[in-house]
């Protein structure tokens, strides 16, 4: 009884040529798949707002720091163009001593601030990155047997270590050099706006000239760093 049940269930029933010949025609009919195509989403940064909060102290020192070294970077060629214009003039020759001094003055500032937003940088970032796997390998400690049976062992290392640290290097130095050069972007370009504004368009308009090679190779290289870091994990 049981085999002629399974027998019966066996046996493919036969399809009729109409459906058959509606089926090929909805397949032909059909317009092809676009590609899957990643858009860059910054909006899963959010999720690490509450670890920069625990040092919301150190961030708001490091944001300071960051400011007032990009202030003083501009500052530079300002206190070059007065020392040479009014530095070596008949009466500025007594003052020359005094426009040395305040641009020494300048460059301590600036090693003092880009060190400290460095250092500031580079902490928050470690301190961040601790946490983070910290959390991530506790919730890895609470996932049940049949998760580590069904995941690779690579994948789950790499999710733990190299992730992270592509998360380090973003909070960390990405972070700090593009608001770095936006604050010397803005500056810069105010400056030389004010002191030459038909120079200031020659240049503004070689910028994009200059910036879209840039990104193109800047996604060619996103995109074979992924590929790195999907190889590692499967692996």
């Amino acid at each position: 009884m049981n085999l002629r049940v399974h027998s019966d269930a066996a046996t493919p029933t036969a399809t009729p040529p109409s459906t058959i010949a509606t089926l090929e025609v909805a397949a032909a009919t059909e317009p092809p798949a676009a590609p899957e195509t990643r858009k860059l989403k910054l909006r899963p940064l959010a999720s690490l707002l509450p670890y920069v909060k625990r040092y919301r102290g150190r961030a708001l020192a490091a944001l300071g720091a960051l400011v007032l070294a990009a202030l003083t970077t501009l500052i530079v060629p300002v206190a070059v163009r007065r020392m040479i214009d009014f530095g070596f003039t008949a009466r500025g020759l007594a003052l020359i001593n005094s426009y040395f001094l305040v641009m020494i003055g300048v460059a301590a500032v600036l090693a003092f601030a880009s060190a400290a937003r460095y250092y500031l940088v580079t902490t928050l970032g470690e301190r961040i990155v601790a946490d983070l796997r910290g959390d991530v390998f506790a919730h890895l400690t609470s996932l049940s047997p049949a998760f580590f049976d069904e995941a690779k062992t690579g994948e789950v290392i790499s999710r733990l270590t190299a992730d992270t640290t592509q998360i380090k290097a973003s909070v960390g130095s990405s972070v700090s050099v593009a608001l770095r050069n936006l604050v010397l972007f803005v500056g810069a370009s105010a400056m030389m706006v004010v002191t030459s504004p038909r120079l200031s368009a020659f240049v503004l308009a070689a910028i994009p000239i200059i910036v879209l090679p840039l990104y193109a190779f800047g996604r060619a290289v996103r995109r074979r760093s992924r590929f790195a870091q999907d190889t590692l994990a499967d692996a």
